[in-house]
Order: structure tokens, then sequence, then C-alpha cells
């Protein structure tokens, strides 16, 4: 993800000021109704991503493609490997040169059918929750990103627990994944 506050792991940012604030500030009208969708990940894409979990050290971050397996069904099938350019304890920049080497050659070895369809990071906490940063992170790739689709994950890597999100390019919606 984006480079966070050099101090965002200090309790003082974790108030609930910051939060209502990031609530009200992200809680737009959807342009996706997400009943209508149905979102699936590989189980082999959870082992990966659990494997990844910051239990010490530094951040790492890496992209997520996916394919259409149905109407308005999509399955995140596979993860990069860490693409990481500067990483601290408590944030990440992605390496884009690195992700989009990733993107292409997935593309062509699934023969057109998997694409980018999100993000995924990790924070050193047991149930981890977005930043202003993740939001603000996942905001702009939406907006510069060459997109297939009208959303894009954001998956927040725990110790204990994932954090799943859609960005429609409105609103923010946190989802459950069906393991497949």
């Amino acid at each position: 993800m984006g480079r966070k506050h050099k101090n965002s792991c200090r309790k003082k940012y974790q108030s609930r000021e910051i939060v209502r604030y990031v609530k009200k500030y992200f809680a737009k009208t959807s342009s996706i109704n997400i009943v209508d969708y149905h979102f699936e990940i590989k189980q082999e894409v959870v082992e990966a991503l659990k494997n990844n979990a910051q239990y010490e050290g530094y951040e790492i971050c890496g992209v997520l493609t996916g394919s259409q397996v149905g109407e308005n069904r999509y399955r995140i099938s596979k993860i990069s490997p860490p693409c990481v350019k500067k990483h601290t304890r408590c944030g990440c920049e992605r390496d884009a040169t690195i992700a989009n080497k990733f993107i292409e050659e997935d593309y062509e070895q699934s023969e057109h059918t998997r694409f980018y369809i999100g993000e995924w990071h990790t924070h050193p906490e047991n149930n981890p929750r977005p930043s202003f940063v993740d939001y603000s992170s996942i905001k702009s790739t939406y907006q510069t990103a060459s997109l297939v689709v009208p959303f894009l994950f954001m998956i927040i890597v725990g110790t204990q627990a994932f954090h799943v999100n859609v960005y429609d390019g409105n609103r923010f919606v946190e989802v459950n994944l069906e393991i497949v």
C-alpha cells in the first residue's frame, strides 16, 4: 500500500475520533449493489496470504489477480510475491514495475482469463483495520489503474484474520469471501 505516517503504529493514531472520521469520510452511496455480486477466493491464495502474515519485521505488499467465473461472480485466483519498493514496520510502498510484470505474466499464463483485481498488504496486528493511508491508496489506484472490473479489492493480512474491502469508486464495502 502507500506509505503510512511515520507514527501510524502508535496508539494515539488509532483513536475513536479517527475511526469515526474515516467512516464518515467514506460513507458515500455505493454504485455496486453488493447483493448482486458474489466473491470467491481460492484456498491456495488464502494459504499464501497467511504465509505472509507480519508477526515481526516490516510490512509487505503485493497485488491480486482473478477472473470472472459467472455473471457478477468473481474469484481471486492468485497472489503476487511481495512487490516492495520501500517498507517499514507500519508502511509499505509497492513497486509498480514488479507488480505490473507479475500481472502481465499471469495474464499470459492464464490465456488472458486472469487480470488485476486488487491489492494485498500486511499489518502487524491480530485483526487488521484499514488506515486512512490504506483507503487513500486504494482510491488513488482505482483512479489511475486500467481495471477490467468495476471494483478493486483491498485485503489486509493480520496475524489472526484478514480484512477484505471492495472499492467501487464511491465507497468501501467490507465483504466476506467464499473459499473455493
